[in-house]
């Protein structure tokens, strides 16, 4: 999964509880994208900064140091793009599921989510959920078009 926003907006915070949660960092800030195949997009982040995030408030930090070894990886597989955006009234968000929303990488075409940033929200357990949830796509399963069937029939029946 690749995390996108704007600066400030929580990206990094993000990331550091899904370290905590035993998931890994590929890189901070600057990602390098490579096409393999026409298949698979590969992430990784230059040899120089390797491991190191950035945190306001904090400073510089090494993530092998304070969470693992295992906490960072040279390089993975991007199968989804995550982009966090400022929450504002009135604005439309996707409350079912049922389109799916691509971006051209190096030809191909990555799915991609957006989510509203607002205060209390768990954005890194959302983030989670968002890579489950597209995992079940790839392999057969929506819930949102079974939940949509579902009710198509319910509806169907009441008349």
């Amino acid at each position: 999964m690749l995390l996108q926003g704007q600066s400030g907006i929580g990206k990094s915070e993000c990331a550091l509880a899904l370290i905590e949660r035993g998931h890994s960092l590929v890189a901070d800030d600057l990602t390098y994208l490579k096409l393999v195949g026409d298949r698979e997009l590969i992430g990784t982040s230059a040899e120089l900064n390797r491991g190191y995030m950035e945190c306001r408030g904090i400073g510089i930090i090494n993530i092998a140091d304070l969470f693992g070894v295992r906490a960072v990886r040279p390089a993975k597989r991007r199968d989804l793009i995550v982009n966090f955006v400022e929450f504002k009234q009135g604005m439309v968000e996707d409350r079912t599921g049922l389109e799916h929303d691509f971006v051209d990488i190096l030809g191909m075409q990555v799915p991609h989510m957006e989510i509203p940033v607002r205060p209390g929200r768990d954005m890194a357990r959302l983030v989670e959920v968002a890579t489950m949830v597209q995992a079940l796509r790839v392999m057969g399963h929506d819930s949102a078009q079974e939940f949509n069937k579902r009710l198509i029939e319910h509806m169907a029946q009441q008349v």
